[in-house]
């Protein structure tokens, strides 16, 4: 039997423990892209769909077309690297302040020295520049609750949907940093937009203001998987 674009999506799909819907988001698609997709043996990815599916499963466009050009990229897991203990690793990441799950003046600051330093997760090792907040605020329940800690990656570049935090001068250039958090949708030439979760919003922020904006990092890249 002749295998199938279909059958390589779901061949990667099952590699990277991704679900249907999650590889539809990490692709920049609709929650439901992959499944109808899939349900539909006749049907082809467009262009800009195939590039966003590549990506997300880890390959190339011509294998997810042909099965040729190159075997699907396997990514290393913790299962097959021998990483620290926790509670070796340096207590080095430094804690920046809170970022609000609401984007509203006043409500959260950055500190330009830290706060405090937590431990450094061991799939971190040797990882550069990053840095950690606690979250504030609850537009952005139940992904991320009051309270949380999450860690930033200044030199991840995030796709859409990615969470990320966006950090903004208030009241010029030597004033202030302000931070708030949600998911990253696109960037146009004169802002970002992201997106909350509670009450649903999207919001505009115009590059004007806008400082850094750095990839939040997930449990999977947090534990190596």
């Amino acid at each position: 039997m002749t295998e199938t674009i279909h059958d390589r999506i779901k061949a990667r799909l099952a590699e990277t423990g991704l679900s249907q819907a999650g590889a539809s988001q990490k692709a920049g698609l609709s929650r439901d892209a992959i499944r109808k997709l899939l349900t539909n043996e006749g049907q082809l990815p467009t262009g800009k769909t195939l590039t966003g599916l590549a990506a997300a499963l880890e390959t190339t466009e011509q294998w997810l077309l042909t099965g040729g050009d190159r075997a699907p990229v396997q990514e290393v897991r913790a299962a097959d690297i021998e990483l620290p203990p926790r509670t070796v690793m340096p207590k080095d990441i430094p804690v920046l302040g809170t970022a609000a799950g609401s984007h509203e003046r006043g409500a959260f600051q950055l500190s330009s020295d830290p706060i405090d330093y937590v431990r450094r997760p061991p799939a971190l090792a040797g990882a550069k520049d990053i840095y950690s907040l606690f979250v504030e605020g609850s537009s952005m329940e139940p992904q991320y609750w009051p309270g949380d800690l999450i860690f930033c990656h200044p030199h991840k570049h995030p796709r859409s949907g990615d969470a990320i935090v966006v950090q903004c001068r208030i009241g010029g250039d030597h004033a202030d940093t302000e931070a708030t958090i949600g998911l990253f949708l696109k960037k146009t030439s004169n802002s970002i937009i992201i997106r909350k979760h509670n009450p649903p919003a999207e919001i505009e922020i115009k590059n004007e203001v806008i400082s850094h904006y750095h990839k939040v990092l997930t449990p999977n890249e947090l534990f190596g998987v």
